[in-house]
């Protein structure tokens, strides 16, 4: 999501995350359910505070845009830049999802719709230094013939519709250029914005555009990528286009052992953040969405109309994990309001709620973030310098799969990344909570 953050304030500042939570005991934690499909709601849980946040790494460039990391991404796969960063736990790796992706050598420029990479990394702590992304083959790629220190160019996720419906009812703004498009490639502002493993495969929610011209989003589907791997494009296959109404286009995803939950916002960055859930043995049989009505503390099989789990309306990209060591879910994302742009965290013992108040994670406002995290000078961000704060400000916070509870010591800690458009990257911070009341 590069093209539409030059001109935004620092203020204003792209999609989500999920993942799979691996709490099967999740599942049998929440309340019972009346015939009526009412959840009995559960003890409130102590918030955690925010202790410590570190910034651990900067995924992609170091100090300016297209400056490699110790991940070399320009060189290894033609990575000028990307955003977002949505990691899944599958059973071989950890593969984090990123959003638009300029080219480093030849491909993916200015002025073009930009696909989107994905990458692989043994552990979450292999994130800083042993990122590899899928890539294409060197005979395949026009970087190598370009400049001579690429290796390959990334591959851009490909999308395969559903038997009897045609991609153009999914992807609106095919990535390309210049009178070149491709028809399978989802292209600006359509990126991932929640993923999740299950049944052998990954499955990611994707955004759709209104148009080429109009890159508002307005809906959402969900793909399935059956043989993740190092090299060649990932090739994905949409199950369906999801019936929920506008208050599901980005979409955070976290499962227990029987459900799927959708996390759902609508007018990006400024909505409030919905519940739905759909069974994991059904994900391939299009249909089969339940919502979460806050109001009335039940399950219902209407698509539109319940009222949402956080009221707040400053939501876009968000992210949401099962805490096993607390039996607790944790969300994680940027709120974004007329006063702040911030990222905060909340608590709940049971994904319908009630969750709890913010605790403020970052702040663009708070000055002890800005010393730490904004450039001196543009397009030199030394050490954990990150963002030109002048120019734009963070989005994009999502957790990674792991978020660990420590009860002997009362702490949590989350590693979660985030993203700025100037330098047009990612970095993976960690942040550290005291566990009050246990």
């Amino acid at each position: 999501m590069c093209a539409r953050w030059v001109a935004v304030a620092w203020g204003a500042v792209v999609a989500a995350c999920g993942a799979p939570s691996g709490a099967g005991a999740a599942g049998d934690a929440r309340g019972s359910a009346d015939a009526g499909g009412r959840v009995d709601s559960p003890a409130p849980l102590a918030t955690p505070q925010l202790t410590s946040l570190a910034q651990q790494c900067k995924l992609l460039d170091a100090r300016f845009g297209g400056d490699p990391t110790a991940n070399d991404v320009q060189h290894r796969a033609n990575m000028f830049g990307a955003d977002l960063g949505i990691t899944v736990a599958a059973p071989d790796a950890l593969y984090i999802f990123f959003g638009d992706t300029i080219g480093f050598a030849g491909i993916w420029g200015d002025g073009q719709s930009h696909p989107d990479a994905v990458g692989r990394a043994a552990s979450a702590d292999a994130l800083c230094s042993a990122l590899d992304i899928v890539t294409l083959t060197p005979q395949q790629s026009i970087g190598p013939t370009v400049d001579a220190t690429v290796a390959a160019d990334f591959a851009g996720g490909a999308m395969t519709p559903p038997a009897g419906h045609a991609l153009s009812e999914f992807i609106h703004n095919p990535s390309g250029g210049g009178g070149t498009t491709f028809a399978n490639l989802p292209g600006d502002f359509e990126v991932p914005s929640g993923a999740f493993a299950a049944n052998g495969a990954i499955y990611v929610f994707y955004t759709t555009v209104r148009s080429p011209t109009d890159t508002t989003m307005v809906g959402s589907y969900l793909a399935r990528w059956d043989a993740p791997a190092t090299s060649a494009i990932p090739s994905y296959q949409i199950v369906e286009a999801l019936g929920l109404g506008g208050d599901f286009i980005n979409v955070a995803a976290a499962t227990d052992s029987t459900y799927v939950y959708l996390f759902g916002t609508g007018t990006f960055r400024a909505s409030p953040v919905s519940l739905a859930r759909k069974r994991l043995d059904a994900l391939d049989t299009p249909g089969g969405y339940e919502r979460f009505d806050a109001a009335t503390g039940a399950w219902t099989a209407a698509q539109t109309g319940a009222a949402p789990i956080i009221a707040t309306a400053g939501y876009g990209e968000t992210s949401v994990r099962y805490v096993p060591g607390l039996d607790a879910w944790m969300f994680l994302a940027e709120e974004l309001t007329p006063t702040a742009n911030r990222v905060v965290a909340r608590f709940a013992r049971v994904p319908e709620g009630p969750w709890s108040d913010p605790v403020v994670v970052a702040d663009m406002a708070d000055a002890g973030w800005r010393a730490g995290a904004c450039c001196a000078v543009d397009d030199d961000c030394q050490g954990t310098q990150f963002l030109d704060c002048d120019r734009t400000g963070f989005y994009g916070a999502y957790l990674l799969p792991e978020v660990d509870a420590d009860l002997a010591s009362h702490t949590l800690t989350a590693a979660f990344t985030l993203s700025s458009f100037a330098p047009y990257g990612v970095a993976l911070y960690r942040a550290t909570f005291e566990l009050k009341g246990l």
